[in-house]
C-alpha cells in the first residue's frame, strides 16, 4: 500500500484541483464502504478548504461543517479526478472520461484511462462545476470516513509522530524508544501508533542506510545508532517525496507516473541481488509478519 512519500504525493497534486471546489452530490456506489448519503448531506454544498494527511491517510476538510473525510487507499485504491464529457458516436450520446488526475495503484498509465476502465468505482464526490473525484479500488480493501471533530480526535491520538513534521525532534524519538527495549527494530519502525507513515519499503530502506540488522531489538542500539537512524528517517523520507514516491508494483504518482525512488531503492526488493556496498547477496527473511531484505555483512 502507499506509504507515507506516495501519500504526500497525492495529496500535493489533490490540493492543486480540488480545493475551494463546491460539493454538489455524492455517490456511493458500494454499500460495503459503510458511508451515509444521510451523513454527507451535511456536507452537500459545501467546499473542500483543505487535503491533508495523517500517516498514510488522506483528511479532507471543508469550509463550513467542521466534519472530516478520511480516505486510506490500502492495497488497490485509486483516487481519481475526472470530468465526464458528452460526446457523439455514431449519432448517439455517449460518456467519455477524461482524467485530470490520479494516484494510488493501477497497471497502466492513469492519464490514459478511459471510461471503460474505471471497473471497481466504490464512491464519488460530484463538484458542482461538472467535475468528480471517484474512488476506484479493485479489492475493495479501501475506506472512507466522514467523522465529527470528536471522533477524529480519538483517530488522531492512534497515530504517533509525524516523521517529517517540526514535532519530530531527536528527544521525542528518544523518548520512543525509551522503555521499548525488548522491541523488534523493523516492528517499531513500522509501528503507526509510534511513527507514522513508515511501511515496509521505508523501513528496510531506513535500516539499511544505518547498517543495522532488522532482526536486532530497539535496547541493542547505541545513542550513535539511533541518532543515525533518526537522522535518515528524515533524510530518506524527504527524498522520497521529492521523487514522488516508489513505485514497486502498481503506485502511480498524482500525474499518473510511476515515482522516482524506485531508481534509489538500495535494498528493498533486492533479495538475491547483489549490495551496491559490499557486493554480498542480499537474504530475505520474514519480520513483524513482513517481508525483509538486508545485507548480511552491512548490517551485522
Amino acid at each position: 500500500m502507499p506509504e507515507l512519500p506516495e501519500v504526500e504525493t497525492i495529496r500535493n497534486g489533490l490540493r492543486r484541483f480540488i480545493l475551494n471546489k463546491e460539493i454538489k452530490t455524492f455517490i456511493i456506489n458500494d454499500q460495503k464502504l459503510g458511508l451515509s448519503l444521510a451523513g454527507l448531506k451535511k456536507i452537500r454544498g459545501d467546499s473542500l478548504a483543505e487535503v491533508g494527511r495523517l500517516g498514510k491517510m488522506l483528511i479532507f476538510s471543508f469550509k463550513c461543517s467542521d466534519l472530516k473525510l478520511l480516505v486510506h487507499l490500502k492495497m488497490t485504491g485509486q483516487l481519481i479526478f475526472c470530468l465526464d464529457d458528452r460526446v457523439k458516436q455514431n449519432g448517439k450520446l455517449v460518456n467519455s472520461t477524461r482524467v485530470l488526475l490520479a494516484g494510488g495503484h493501477s497497471n497502466k498509465r492513469l492519464t490514459n484511462i478511459s471510461g471503460a476502465d474505471l471497473k471497481y468505482i466504490r464512491f464519488q464526490i460530484i463538484f458542482s462545476d461538472g467535475y468528480r473525484l471517484v474512488l476506484n479500488d479493485a479489492r475493495r480493501f479501501a475506506y472512507v470516513k466522514l467523522v465529527n471533530p470528536v471522533i477524529f480526535s480519538v483517530i488522531k491520538k492512534r497515530f504517533g509522530l509525524e516523521p517529517l513534521s517540526k514535532d519530530f525532534s531527536f528527544k521525542k524519538f528518544l523518548s520512543l524508544i525509551k522503555n521499548r527495549s525488548n522491541k523488534n527494530i523493523k516492528a517499531f519502525l513500522l509501528d503507526q501508533s509510534l511513527i507514522a507513515g513508515i511501511g515496509n519499503i521505508y523501513a528496510d530502506e531506513i535500516l539499511f542506510a544505518t547498517k543495522i540488522n532488522p532482526q536486532k531489538k530497539v535496547g541493542d542500539l547505541s545513542l550513535k545508532q539511533q541518532k543515525a537512524m533518526y537522522d535518515n528517517i528524515k533524510i530518506i523520507l524527504r527524498l522520497a517525496v521529492k521523487k514522488r514516491g516508489t513505485t514497486f508494483n502498481t503506485y502511480v504518482d498524482a500525474e499518473g507516473q510511476s515515482g522516482g525512488f524506485v531508481k534509489l531503492l538500495k535494498i528493498y526488493g533486492r533479495d538475491g541481488d547483489k549490495c551496491y556496498n559490499c557486493g554480498k547477496i542480499i537474504k530475505k527473511t520474514k519480520i513483524a509478519g513482513r517481508g525483509t531484505c538486508y545485507c548480511p555483512k552491512c548490517q551485522s
